[in-house]
């Protein structure tokens, strides 16, 4: 089974899943079909990856975002007890 991917033509570098897509198919031309489900197996680690650094990065507080600007701003200090 060969599957299709639409890519966008305005990025120019390639990204780690896109790569691992371009690497699967050619797995699954030119090797066998163990090859070929490693190849699509390492496609969907890399796209669970990314998915998860993307939830992260989204739950990263507005404060701790400006903090990370500029960290000695006065509402970014930390007091100690």
């Amino acid at each position: 089974p060969v599957r299709s991917v639409v890519m966008r033509a305005e990025v120019a570098k390639k990204n780690a899943v896109e790569s691992a897509i371009d690497e699967a198919e050619d797995a699954c031309k030119d090797g066998s079909t163990k090859e070929c489900a490693a190849a699509w197996d390492t496609v969907e680690e890399v796209s669970a990856a990314r998915a998860h650094k993307k939830v992260n990065d989204e739950k990263l507080d507005p404060l701790e975002e400006f903090c990370k600007g500029d960290p000695s701003t006065d509402e970014c200090r930390v007091y100690e007890d």
